[in-house]
């Protein structure tokens, strides 16, 4: 009889436990952002947790609204949003479902700089922390000299490209400390830049 007892109560606790985790669960919404920083595009992807309207908002650096439109879709969408018209770099998406907010803030540009001439274009940019990539574009095939500098005027890289009217370089700067500088020839024509 005991044991039927304690069996008895050990099953009632089991039963009681399960029902509370069904008591205490909420449908919570998906909320995913991604970002092509080279077309300067956000793609929003949301599932809502109920089928009330939602209200899509796009804030600008300083969290003014550039952007606002209301969904209404109970299985959910996925929206691109075409930011390359616009200046900035930072953004906020963010979206209100019903008394629930989700924000993400993204990096849709870079600080990216750049020097130009008829004959030459050099464009420079922070990928992330430990990498630059630099962009050339040139009218003809010169051969193109490039020497990148630490803020102490420590030489990090050097080299020639021949043969190249426009080419892509991505360089690891992870031993470098401040600012940098490129200096980009070719023909005579140069460009400094200062990242």
């Amino acid at each position: 009889m005991k044991k039927l007892l304690v069996v008895a109560c050990i099953l009632f606790s089991s039963l009681s436990i399960i029902a509370n985790d069904k008591d205490d669960k909420t449908v919570v919404a998906k909320f995913k952002v991604t970002t092509n920083k080279t077309d300067k595009m956000a793609n929003l992807t949301f599932i809502p947790s109920n089928s009330e309207k939602v209200t899509v908002k796009i804030l600008d650096e300083k969290g003014n609204v550039i952007f606002k439109e209301q969904i209404l879709n109970k299985d959910g969408f996925s929206r691109p949003y075409n930011l390359s018209q616009l200046n900035g770099a930072q953004y906020t998406i963010v979206v209100k479902e019903g008394n629930s907010t989700y924000e993400e803030k993204i990096s849709i540009g870079t600080t990216e700089i750049t020097a130009t001439s008829n004959a030459l274009v050099a464009t420079a940019s922070r990928t992330d922390n430990n990498k630059v990539e630099l962009k050339v574009l040139q009218t003809d095939a010169n051969p193109v000299f490039i020497t990148l500098r630490d803020e102490s005027e420590n030489i990090i890289y050097e080299a020639t490209v021949t043969d190249m009217v426009s080419f892509i370089q991505k360089f690891n700067i992870l031993q470098a400390q401040g600012a940098l500088y490129f200096e980009v020839k070719a023909a005579d024509v140069v460009k400094n830049i200062e990242l």
